[in-house]
């Protein structure tokens, strides 16, 4: 069974006995993370933060390998604009509507801003060595959450 990894990563899912799984996430460097449990959605994602957990440790692209994770997760909701600076401590940032992630590359910081009055405010900041798979996932449904007023 293949499902959806993250860049530069891929998935597998095994059944090894009756109802038990085992979930492997491999990368090209043969760098894995690895669960035995059941196959929910729950084991998967935790398999894919200790990969990104890995990542996010030994990567030289940390912040390209981010910006195509957010690129990928935002896919299907209406992306409006995005730029990944390499020439600016691989700085990049992705808009969608009025809100839009930002990361500091010199910094190191994820950026959630909301547009008010057209200047982009800053509403949470998350250091790299805060940032996990979870509350990455929070940055990102920040994004693609709809206001209703």
């Amino acid at each position: 069974m293949n499902k959806k990894s993250i860049p530069g990563w891929t998935i597998n899912i095994n059944e090894i006995s009756n109802g038990v799984f085992k979930v492997t996430l491999s990368d090209a460097y043969g760098r894995k993370a690895e669960i035995i449990d059941n196959a929910t959605d729950e084991t998967i994602e935790k398999a894919i933060g200790d990969a990104f957990d890995i990542e996010k440790q030994i990567s030289k692209n940390w912040n390209l390998f981010l910006y195509d994770l957010a690129v990928q997760k935002l896919e299907d909701n209406e992306i409006e604009n995005k730029e990944f600076n390499d020439k600016v401590f691989g700085s990049w940032y992705i808009e969608r509507q009025d809100k839009r992630l930002v990361y500091d590359g010199k910094e190191s910081w994820l950026i959630f801003q909301k547009k008010s009055k057209g200047e982009w405010a800053d509403i949470e900041t998350i250091k790299k060595d805060d940032l996990k798979y979870s509350n990455f996932v929070g940055q990102i449904n920040n994004i693609i959450e709809k206001q209703y007023l």
